[in-house]
C-alpha cells in the first residue's frame, strides 16, 4: 500500500501509541440499499492512501473517480473535471465510466 507523501506511516504510528482500546477491528463496509456510491480518490493524497479509496469503492459496489494530484479534498475545490463528475453525481446519482481520471 502507498501512503500520502507528507503523513507516511504517521497515522499507524500515533495509533500504536494512543492510550484507549480499539472499539472494532477493521471490517468491510457495505451500502445495501442504497444506490452506488461515487468514490474520489487522489493519487498522491497526503492523509488517505489512494489505495483506500480504490477499496472502498469495490466493497460498497460503487464507482471510483481517480484525481492525479497532491490534495487530500478535490470535490469543489476548483478542478473542473472533478466537480463535473461529482455534480452530475449529486443531482441525477449519474457515475462516471470505469477508470475515469481527472
Amino acid at each position: 500500500m502507498s501512503y500520502g507523501e507528507f503523513t507516511g506511516h504517521a497515522p499507524l504510528d500515533t495509533c500504536a501509541f494512543w492510550p484507549v482500546p480499539a472499539t472494532s477491528a477493521p471490517h468491510t463496509v457495505s451500502a445495501t440499499g442504497l444506490p452506488p456510491v461515487l468514490v474520489v480518490s487522489t493519487t498522491n493524497d497526503p492523509a488517505t492512501p489512494y489505495q483506500a479509496g480504490v477499496d472502498l469503492a469495490k466493497q460498497l459496489g460503487g464507482a471510483l473517480l481517480t484525481f492525479n494530484g497532491t490534495q487530500h479534498t478535490v470535490v469543489f475545490q476548483g478542478n473542473n473535471c472533478v466537480d463535473q463528475y461529482a455534480g452530475a453525481y449529486l443531482v441525477d446519482l449519474t457515475l462516471p465510466p470505469p477508470g475515469a481520471t481527472c
